[in-house]
């Protein structure tokens, strides 16, 4: 109950912010930009993300299947699906995106838990790795015709790319070659949980128990190294993640073609990705501050008005957020999976995910 309440409450402060920049640029100039949309060229964008979200369910799909499990079919698609909704939905959800994929799949498939975890613990780290080498792409290609390279956006822009980067490659370092290091950081941030929460719920202290949390990441990082094992294997569901990121692109640059503005795809595959790595807004899919960001984006580099950036990011996040939500809250319906149900991503909840189904 107190998530659906984070949940309820953080889409109203969302709402607000949106209304509220949609206020500033004034309603009436964005509702014209709005109608001139061409609706062939707007719904292919929504094409496009129904690939794109084929292609990363594709590819934990491939990455389960490389470490025994078998999963496949209409019902893993919509618990991928399910999963994907509890990570928009979700305040800072995105944080916690490969728990709460793991646990629908594992629900609704014969994949045990921290299998289906650390399989999409990869698959986050190669979307991730997808998405920047987009970015770097877009950045060579802006750079070698000289398209919006000028100002401080621009040199921000860069920046945010490098911090990304940067992050990127220590985290995955520290993941892979300092596990005791994590180990020991988790347990402590588990100890601290249990002298806090763990006072008020009984639950809470016996899922934050060291021992338990030890189990946990031994089960974990056997499964995470069987799931690196098979390199080959990885690599593809690298180029499935690649070809996911580049249809999950695609609704931004459709969106603004359907009003009559066009934006440089190569802006496209450096801007999205390096907001979203960077987006820190504390609601539901970053909402507000990601459309505030990327509209004075649009305005500084491309020079269209602000009404119309205004217009064409609303569109795009119809496409890339709203139709993402529709489609995972179906699911979700479809598959019985609930906004309290996923576990802390210390450790599996009581009741044995790991069971078979």
């Amino acid at each position: 109950m107190r998530r659906v309440v984070r949940v309820v409450v953080g889409f109203a402060l969302a709402l607000l912010a949106v209304g509220g920049f949609l206020w500033f640029v004034g309603p009436a100039s964005v509702l014209r930009e709005l109608s001139r949309a061409d609706p062939v060229v707007l719904g292919s964008g929504f094409l496009a993300v129904v690939g794109a979200f084929y292609c990363w369910s594709e590819a934990l799909r491939r990455l389960l299947a490389s470490v025994g499990q078998d999963v496949r079919g209409p019902r893993y698609r919509a618990a991928f699906m399910s999963g994907e909704f509890l990570k928009q939905v979700i305040p800072m959800g995105h944080s916690g995106g490969p728990v709460f994929v793991s646990y629908a799949v594992s629900r609704e498939t014969d994949a045990p838990y921290e299998e289906a975890l650390a399989a999409a613990t990869v698959v986050e780290f190669v979307n991730i790795g997808s998405s920047v080498a987009l970015a770097v792409v877009g950045l060579c290609v802006l750079l070698a015709t000289g398209t919006a390279t000028d100002g401080p956006v621009f040199v921000a822009l860069v920046v945010g790319l490098v911090i990304a980067v940067g992050f990127l490659l220590s985290t995955a370092l520290l993941v892979h070659y300092r596990r005791a290091l994590v180990e020991r950081f988790v347990l402590r941030l588990a100890a601290a949980g249990r002298a806090t929460v763990g006072r008020a719920s009984a639950r809470a202290r016996t899922g934050l128990a060291g021992d338990r949390i030890e189990a946990t990441f031994e089960t974990y990082y056997a499964a995470f190294d069987r799931a690196l094992g098979d390199r080959g294997e990885v690599w593809r569901a690298a180029a499935v993640s690649l070809a996911g990121w580049a249809l999950f692109l695609v609704p931004m640059y459709t969106s603004f073609l359907a009003i009559g503005e066009p934006v440089p795809y190569a802006l496209v595959i450096l801007v999205i990705p390096v907001l979203s790595l960077v987006n820190v807004v504390p609601l539901p899919g970053g909402l507000g501050g990601f459309e505030v960001a990327l509209a004075g984006v649009v305005v500084a580099l491309v020079g269209v008005d602000l009404p119309a950036a205004t217009a064409g990011v609303f569109l795009y996040r119809l496409s890339n957020y709203w139709f993402v939500v529709l489609l995972g809250g179906l699911a979700s319906l479809a598959m019985s999976v609930r906004l309290a149900e996923p576990p802390s991503p210390l450790g599996p909840t009581e009741g044995g995910l790991t069971e078979p189904k």
